[in-house]
């Protein structure tokens, strides 16, 4: 009974020791792990690869490296806007005529036979049988004679048939014959059956309205003309650049149809009404076309510079546009960058013209602005995003482990027999 008492002692003893020891251990480990954990955070936070504070963004090195950051300065320079759109080529209206006739009679026939032939100011284009035309003629002559016959007569009546002479001259130059044909007229004294047409406008045919055989009227249109030394372009501008369009801006145009050619002209008028459809507004350029390679109805394209001056600029992309603001990152020193509010006015040659926010010289942000941004939102140490600390504050994580559990001794032998010897 003794010895078994004295076993029992010496188990319990052992379990004791045993629970001391593996406690000692865990708080050890706990102490230990803790005191490194500190240290660690802290060095991460004097050593951190990006830091944000505000509107303000610090990258070591290896940050900006791995960013792709470059920067630029904010310049002044000569700025010219370049505007790209197409169009269709019309006839110069001004150029647009018609011949018609000046007596009334019958087409026996037309010089000029086809559409799209040239007709040259004061060129014969048909003969028409016309009485009107004849008795003029004939009016003519019969004064012509009574100047002849009463020269001798008194002064009163010479200067009355010296008037009426120079009346029934008139009469034929109304009827657009030439003087040429009149003196011919008087040498002769022969009338001609059938009177000629001249051109009173020159051209290309657009369309020829009589044939042989028809009766015409005075005032009878014979032929459609336009005038294709210069022709008229209708540009579609769009209504975000119509403030720069003025009237005398040149204007270069490229065609299909001829590669490596150009043709110049200006602006001669902007259309007051905006279409609604399509938001943009018709531009009427006018251009020289001497050897006829513009087409009415043929599609070209137009390129037109608009000189904005001498502007303070940064390249486009260094905005970063919120929709709310438009703000950029200037760079404070090589590691820093702030953020700042621009105004912007237009866009050319991937430049922005800015009208506040910045002076010239300094520099900005023009790549990995959106990453920048991003750390600005996050705040603190974007490297660090997520990690705890030590006495996290509920919502935060943490990196401390759960403090090691001591784990209970077994039953003993001795135990066991104890059980069985109370029964």
């Amino acid at each position: 009974m003794i010895e078994k008492l004295q076993t029992k002692k010496k188990l319990i003893i052992g379990v004791t020791a045993g629970v001391l020891v593996i406690g000692g251990a865990g708080y050890y480990y706990i102490t230990q792990h803790n005191k490194s954990v500190a240290v660690d955070h802290t060095g991460h936070q004097t050593n951190a690869p990006v830091m944000a504070m505000g509107d303000t963004v610090t990258l070591d090195a290896k940050a900006r490296q791995l960013a792709g950051v470059q920067t630029a300065q904010a310049i002044v320079k000569p700025l010219a806007k370049e505007i790209k759109t197409t169009g269709k080529i019309a006839m110069n209206e001004s150029g647009r005529t018609y011949i018609t006739s000046r007596v009334e009679g019958r087409v026996d026939e037309l010089y000029v036979t086809a559409d799209g032939e040239t007709i040259a100011p004061g060129q014969a284009i048909a003969a028409v049988y016309s009485p009107t035309y004849i008795a003029a003629q004939e009016e003519y002559l019969l004064t012509l004679e009574n100047v002849q016959k009463l020269k001798n007569a008194g002064k009163d009546i010479v200067q009355i048939n010296k008037s009426l002479v120079a009346a029934s001259r008139r009469k034929l130059q109304l009827l657009n014959v030439p003087d040429s044909d009149i003196t011919h007229l008087e040498h002769t004294r022969q009338t001609k059956d059938h009177m000629t047409i001249y051109a009173q406008f020159g051209g290309t045919v657009l369309e020829k309205q009589v044939l042989p055989g028809t009766f015409i009227m005075p005032g009878d249109k014979l032929y459609s003309l336009s005038d294709l030394s210069t022709v008229w372009l209708y540009a579609d501008i769009y209504e975000k650049d119509i403030a720069g369009i003025t009237p005398g801006l040149p204007v270069m145009v490229t065609s299909g149809a001829y590669p490596g050619q150009s043709f110049n002209g200006n602006v001669t008028f902007i259309n007051p009404v905006l279409d609604d459809t399509t938001r943009t507004v018709k531009v009427r350029v006018e251009m020289d076309n001497p050897s006829g390679k513009l087409k009415p109805n043929m599609f070209v394209n137009a390129n037109v510079q608009i000189p904005l001056g001498d502007s303070l600029v940064i390249p486009e992309f260094s905005i970063l546009d919120t929709g709310s603001r438009k703000v950029v990152f200037v760079a404070q020193s090589e590691d820093t960058f702030v953020k700042r509010d621009v105004v912007t006015g237009q866009y050319a040659d991937g430049y922005a013209r800015i009208l506040s926010g910045l002076q010239p010289g300094e520099t900005v942000v023009t790549a990995a602005t959106f990453l920048i941004d991003s750390q600005t939102k996050l705040g603190g140490f974007g490297s660090h995003a997520g990690h705890g600390a030590v006495g996290a504050t509920p919502g935060q994580t943490s990196d401390v482990p759960a403090p090691a559990q001591v784990p209970a001794a077994p039953p003993t032998a001795g135990d066991e027999h104890s059980g069985h010897s109370s029964h």
